[in-house]
């Protein structure tokens, strides 16, 4: 059988943290051989490296002038299987990297990562290390450099989105003809509105160094998808601050309109986190110089508010700290537009050829059209009543089936976004729904289920045993039959039709349909095909 001869160059960082090559050899190994086989073979054989770390720190990677296209060979993986030619030069490197992650509140955490791994995997570790249990619905943001955080007044013909509009982004002039252009009034608009237009999150199914980050790059976590949200209390303090910080952040920034009641209430409660108890001494107005960081802009004139913010104060003597911040998030989630995420778009005015400005937002359990100025929610579709979705470059467009005559379709170049965030929620929810199955119909893992012995008399029947009940109810089940709906019944459910008998027998519904289930199933034929979709504005993409 042949041999494929490859060189491998061993790259170690010195005292310095400079990459250097501690030595470079041929070997030569059969094209079958496994990535891990091989890199035990060259440990074993290359004395130079019998000093290094421990061999599970270590791997093979084919790296390429680029180093965004650079590979992390898998060790399951054969060779053969990276077309490797021969004399191809592979690297033996550590795959343990060095990441900052900023916290909403200004702290760093640095941890050791593993550079092979996609973020999907990766966000396990670092959740767990920061103490968060629910790590799919955080995720990590790339963040401005200083220069991009500079306003950018937009020119009178269409300009680019500009450096105030991405993060991580770097602002450059339109040359490219095929480049997206933004209407400036849009871009005013967008900015004053806070949407999630231009937010760089990093991608879950690459490597970050197939992303371009770097050790020395800075990421913001953040919760990207708010559907456990409500179950976060004091008994979580990890995720409660996070929680905290970034709604305060929201209201704040205006991402969230509140009355000015409200804002009041956000401001007290923020003192008493921050400052303590009230005492009539200090706490007088001119104490919150900078009222900014208590109110949103649109309050900060409003005539004795400080003082009005100190009378609430007051009221909340006594109160902890974590409690006045599970008192400020379960104040925030009553808020209309909490867990929503928007987005700015064009969509066509009802009788004209003409596109207007609206936002679309997006929450776990639906699709929101919301007016560009308030963020009143005007129309709310269900995610069980969409029937599918697509994406192109500037359009994005929803089926409704039968639920509604026409598709809906706005223009954005947020398509893409728009479409991974839904695709997210109905992977959480598909997950949840597993985990719910798995563990009693109540979710609760302690649940016994228990399959009892049955004579024509009496019997046992126990269904779900939760902990309160101790003993089992004896019951008789020698009773008539009842048949209800014991014909076949055409279900059409989103286009999917079904042919289902119900019976029950003695209030029991057994061999039912259940909707849930349904959706459930379909959803999940959904998602495998979610990425094929291309810019026709309806290539096969979801059904159900």
């Amino acid at each position: 059988m042949s041999q494929l001869t490859l060189r491998f160059s061993v790259v170690e960082k010195n005292d310095r943290g400079q990459e250097v090559e501690l030595v470079r050899k041929a070997l030569q190994f059969k094209p079958q051989t496994t990535v891990v086989d091989a890199a035990a073979a060259l440990r074993e054989k290359l004395t130079e490296i019998k000093g290094l770390g421990p061999a599970a720190q270590y791997g093979l990677f084919l790296a390429d002038e680029d180093p965004k296209k650079g590979v992390w060979l898998e060790p399951g993986r054969t060779l053969e299987h990276y077309l490797l030619r021969e004399n191809d030069v592979l690297e033996y490197r550590k795959k343990m990297r060095l990441l900052k992650v900023r916290m909403l509140d200004g702290a760093i955490k640095s941890m050791m990562v593993d550079d092979s791994q996609i973020v999907t995997n990766m966000m396990v570790i670092i959740c767990t290390k920061i103490g968060i249990t629910n790590h799919d619905e955080y995720s990590l943001v790339r963040e401005k450099v200083e220069e991009e955080q500079e306003n950018v007044t937009p020119n009178k013909k269409y300009g680019t989105l500009g450096g105030t509009l991405t993060l991580g982004r770097k602002h450059k002039k339109h040359t490219d003809p095929n480049e997206p252009v933004v209407d400036p009034k849009m871009a005013t608009l967008r900015k004053n509105l806070h949407t999630e237009d231009g937010v760089n999150w990093v991608d879950h199914s690459k490597t970050l160094r197939e992303q371009g980050v770097d050790e020395a790059e800075l990421l913001l976590l953040r919760r990207k998808y708010f559907y456990s949200d409500a179950n976060v209390d004091a008994r979580d303090p990890v995720q409660l601050n996070l929680l905290y910080e970034q709604a305060k952040e929201a209201i704040l920034e205006g991402t969230h309109p509140v009355r000015l009641e409200d804002a009041i209430q956000f401001a007290a409660l923020q003192v008493q986190i921050q400052f303590g108890d009230h005492k009539e001494d200090k706490h007088k107005v001119g104490m919150l110089a900078d009222l900014k960081e208590f109110l949103p802009l649109g309050f900060m004139k409003v005539k004795n508010v400080e003082k009005k913010i100190f009378g609430d104060h007051k009221s909340l003597m006594g109160t902890s700290e974590i409690d006045s911040k599970y008192k400020y998030v379960k104040l925030a989630r009553g808020l209309p537009t909490f867990g929503v995420h928007f987005f700015l778009v064009k969509e066509k005015q009802k009788g004209r050829n003409k596109l207007v400005p609206r936002l679309l937002g997006v929450t776990k359990d639906s699709v929101l059209r919301l007016d560009e100025k308030t963020k009143e929610i005007l129309k709310t579709w269900p995610l069980t009543t969409v029937k599918r979705w697509a994406a192109s470059p500037n359009v994005f467009t929803l089926d409704f089936g039968d639920y509604q005559d026409q598709y809906y379709s706005v223009q954005t170049t947020e398509g893409e976004h728009i479409s991974a965030l839904i695709a997210g929620y109905i992977d959480i929810i598909l997950k949840r729904r597993q985990r719910k199955e798995r563990f009693g119909e109540d979710g609760n893992e302690e649940e016994a289920m228990e399959e009892s012995f049955i004579s024509p008399g009496r019997a046992i029947e126990i269904h779900g045993l939760p902990q309160t009940l101790k003993k089992a109810k004896p019951d008789s089940l020698a009773h008539p039959g009842v048949f209800r709906n014991s014909g076949p019944q055409e279900i059409n459910f989103n286009g999917h039709s079904s042919s289902q008998k119900s019976i029950v027998t003695n209030g029991h519904q057994n061999g039912g349909f259940d909707a849930g289930l349904k959706l459930g199933a379909c959803i999940s034929q959904y998602v495998s095909i979610l990425f094929c979709c291309s810019s026709h504005p309806f290539s096969p993409v979801a059904n159900f």
